[in-house]
């Protein structure tokens, strides 16, 4: 064995550099004990790493099925893992109180374009504004979470900004205006 390039592990040379040198350094038994916590202490920082990733929605793939039991939801494994964020993202956000902030995240989420919503026009209405894009969506589905989400008393309209090519043309003609008058004599 090679004791000037031992240990391997990455976790173990940096715990070794922190002790004093020429003693753990030349000493097979202590480098080996450094060796050893290092792959642990690795092997736990990515045991640790995989779950905090499954603690959000966001980043979980087998935590998806607490999530979905955290909400009420039905574990729905026959869908594809993008599905079911959607579904629990649906349902996380709607249960806090409902802001035209909150609801432009919402929309956004489900249209996938930038969403505007002004509700200073009137009182109890608000009016949703799609900002344009390339990405589809079906409308029957923004105004059903609409009407999931908003309060009962409010109304409110939809308008879609678009992006439209128009072409005019004009024509330049010089004209010279004369003014006659009749006079009688």
């Amino acid at each position: 064995m090679d004791l000037e390039n031992f240990p391997t592990c990455e976790t173990a040379k940096r715990m070794l550099g922190t002790v004093t040198s020429g003693y753990y350094d030349k000493s097979y038994v202590g480098k080996w004990l450094f060796q050893v916590m290092g792959l642990e202490m690795e092997d736990s920082r990515s045991k640790t790493e995989e779950l905090i990733s499954q603690a959000f929605p966001e980043t979980a793939t087998w935590g998806l099925r607490y999530h979905e039991e955290k909400y009420g939801l039905a574990v729905r494994e026959d869908l594809v893992y993008e599905e079911r964020r959607n579904l629990i993202y649906k349902a996380r956000d709607s249960k806090f109180p409902m802001t035209p902030y909150r609801m432009e995240l919402i929309l956004s989420k489900i249209t996938g374009r930038e969403i505007y919503i002004d509700d200073s026009k009137a009182v109890n209405q608000f009016e949703v504004q799609i900002s344009p894009g390339s990405t589809n969506y079906s409308i029957g589905s923004v105004i059903e979470s609409l009407m999931a989400i908003k309060q009962s008393h409010v109304l409110f309209f939809t308008t879609e900004n678009t992006v439209t090519m128009a072409y005019c043309g004009c024509t330049l003609q010089e004209a010279e205006v004369l003014n006659l008058e009749q006079r009688q004599v």
